[in-house]
C-alpha cells in the first residue's frame, strides 16, 4: 500500500497536523521519493536485525505502517509529544505500543531498544544535541536517523512555495552532508550514510559509549 494510503486509512473526520499534511501531498513525483526514502530506511533497519524497536517523535505512526508492509515483524513502540497524533496511532495501529513523551527526556530505561529509529525530526528541535543524548542513552546498539539534506532541501521548499505548492514549516536545523555526520558521531560509530534526494540517513553504532572493551 502506497505511503499516501496510510496516511489516509485511519484519519479521524477533520483531523489535520503538519506532519500527517506532507505524507498525505497528492503529487506522484513526491510520493514516489517518499517511497524511496522508506525503502532507504527499511533496508537499513532490516541490516540491523532489530526486533525491538523505539520510533522518537513516531507522529501517527504512518512510518511504522510502512515498515510492517516492508516486512518489518519485530515489537515497535513509539512516542509523540502530541497527545492527539498519539490517539491516532492507537486507533490505526493498536499492535504496537504508544506514547505521549519528549525527546529531551524520554520515557524509558537506559539501553532498552535494540534500534532507536527517528524519522524527520530533529531539524525541528531547538536543543538536537540534547535530544541525541536522550536517544543514545536508550538505544542499546543502533540509532537510524533521518534528516532534510541541505541545501537541496530548501532549494526544494523556495520552489514548492514560490509555485503556490506550500512548503514544510517549521525547521530549525539545516545540516549539510559534513555537519549531519559530525553531529552523528557525538553519539558513537558512523556506520553507514545514504541519501535520497531530499533526505539523508545516517546507521550510528553507539555501543563504543555504553561498552569499555571492544565488541
Amino acid at each position: 500500500m502506497p505511503v499516501i494510503e496510510h496516511a489516509r486509512k485511519a484519519r479521524p473526520d477533520g483531523y489535520t497536523s503538519d506532519n500527517h499534511r506532507k505524507w498525505e501531498f497528492n503529487n506522484s513525483l513526491y510520493q514516489k521519493h517518499l517511497e524511496l526514502y522508506l525503502d532507504h530506511m527499511y533496508k537499513l533497519l532490516t541490516f540491523t536485525g532489530a526486533q525491538n524497536v523505539l520510533d522518537a517523535g513516531c507522529g501517527e505512526g504512518i512510518v511504522y505502517r510502512s515498515m510492517v508492509e516492508r516486512g518489518y515483524k519485530g515489537k515497535w513502540t513509539g512516542f509523540d509529544f502530541s497527545a492527539e497524533a498519539i490517539e491516532f496511532a492507537k486507533i490505526a495501529s493498536p499492535e504496537a505500543d504508544w506514547h505521549v513523551g519528549s525527546a529531551y527526556e524520554v520515557p524509558f530505561k537506559d539501553e532498552q531498544f535494540d534500534v532507536v529509529f527517528c524519522s524527520q525530526v530533529l531539524e525541528h528541535l531547538p536543543n538536537p544535541e540534547k535530544a541525541l543524548a536522550e536517544l543514545d542513552r536508550v538505544a542499546e546498539h543502533w540509532l537510524l536517523i533521518s534528516v532534510p539534506y541541505e541545501p537541496v532541501f530548501r532549494t526544494l521548499t523556495w520552489i514548492s512555495i514560490k509555485l503556490g505548492l506550500g512548503g514544510d514549516p517549521g525547521h530549525v536545523n539545516h545540516w549539510r552532508p559534513a555537519d549531519f555526520r559530525r553531529f552523528l558521531r557525538r553519539a558513537g560509530k558512523l556506520h553507514a550514510w545514504e541519501r535520497t534526494t531530499v533526505y539523508q540517513i545516517g546507521l550510528v553504532d553507539v555501543r563504543p559509549k555504553h561498552h569499555t572493551k571492544p565488541v
